[in-house]
């Protein structure tokens, strides 16, 4: 039987390492709610005020909350094609997810309800109820990062975006799909000559690697552990953010972190996929680094224009700052997505931001961000 969640506004929280979440509204299981005692605490409307007393909280309730929507373990029909999606031209492919997109926009209560959209804290608050010393404040590691899905993509990173992130002290790791034709070599290794990371994205970018058999899974995930190899790529980020236990579990076999779990998903891959955290963790074995920004490719397809992209992406941005996670920004560089100069510029006022508040952000790459989860 599955634990109902209990929505909640948290209006006080006397705890320091939790007073960051008065505010925030949450969504805890009921068993934890009721084996806390803190259902005495929630009035009418919802409102808690935690009172300052211990609570019967662990890291496994932290745990089941953040790997509750952690998984896509349904494949979505780009996965049971006969064929590859990516034979449909990547300019349909846009149109058919911003018609959905667009459609569902206003019902975001199904399809963000949980992790909800675009930001849920949830699975962090509930960890800063648990005993534990005070931490002290540290700017949020930033880590901006793109999904190479084409060549386009690639030779927009190089001449593109990758100036743009230099001019402002900013270093990218770009997830590269090492076997779905050629690779131009050459400017794979001015991305790394310049100080930026490489990962890997997959196999092929055709979506079946997550539910594919167990040899065939891991033969997928051994030619991308070659290109890693070649590339000295460390981490790997699943197309289309699909993602099963037992690919995690390969993963962590074969690479240094995942980052294929989004903080709260939305509509895309899947209705109401996510952890529910900004912080790193690990989830079968596998260091995770979650995706905690809203992606460019989801918020294009809800039709949000640059500007409004912007805000959301600052104002997230600031909210995982205060609760101590770290911020993903996932972008990809194709003219379909952050491509476009309207959005690139919208990237590079961010990008500004995080520069001008070094009290609150601090660029970062995934080795960093990772260092001392448990």
């Amino acid at each position: 039987m599955v634990d109902p969640l209990v929505p909640l506004r948290i209006r006080s929280a006397p705890h320091a390492r939790a007073a960051w979440a008065e505010g925030l509204r949450v969504q805890w299981p009921a068993s934890v709610v009721e084996r806390a005692g803190l259902r005495g605490c929630v009035d009418a409307n919802g409102d808690l005020r935690i009172p300052a007393r211990r609570f019967d909280v662990d890291a496994a309730d932290v745990q089941h909350l953040r790997e509750r929507c952690a998984f896509t373990d349904r494949p979505p029909a780009s996965a049971r094609l006969p064929v590859g999606y990516r034979v449909v031209p990547g300019w349909a492919r846009a149109i058919v997810a911003s018609a959905i997109g667009r459609w569902n926009r206003r019902r975001v209560d199904r399809w963000g309800a949980f992790p909800a959209w675009p930001l849920d804290l949830s699975a962090d608050a509930l960890d800063d109820l648990r005993d534990g010393e005070d931490l002290a404040p540290r700017p949020a590691p930033v880590v901006v990062t793109h999904d190479i899905d084409s060549s386009e993509g690639l030779v927009n990173l190089v001449d593109r975006f990758l100036p743009l992130e230099e001019s402002l002290g900013a270093r990218s790791t770009s997830y590269i799909v090492p076997c779905a034709g050629s690779l131009d070599e050459g400017r794979l290794h001015d991305v790394i000559d310049r100080g930026h990371e490489i990962g890997v994205h997959g196999y092929d970018h055709a979506n079946r690697t997550p539910f594919a058999a167990p040899a065939e899974r891991e033969r997928r995930l051994d030619a991308g552990r070659a290109f890693a190899a070649r590339f000295g790529a460390a981490g790997y980020r699943a197309p289309s953010l699909l993602r099963t236990r037992p690919l995690l579990r390969d993963v962590g076999a074969r690479f240094g972190y995942d980052s294929s779990i989004p903080t709260s998903g939305g509509l895309f891959p899947v209705p109401n996929n996510g952890c529910a955290t900004a912080r790193p963790f690990i989830v079968e074995g596998t260091a995770e680094l979650p995706v905690s920004l809203p992606r460019d490719g989801m918020l294009r397809f809800l039709g949000y224009a640059p500007d409004r992209i912007l805000d959301l992406w600052i104002d997230c941005a600031d909210r995982i700052a205060s609760a101590r996670g770290v911020v993903v920004l996932l972008t990809h560089c194709e003219r379909r997505f952050s491509g476009t100069p309207s959005m690139l510029d919208a990237y590079a006022r961010f990008l500004e931001h995080v520069r001008a508040h070094p009290e609150r952000f601090a660029f970062s790459d995934p080795a960093r961000a990772l260092a001392g989860i448990a």
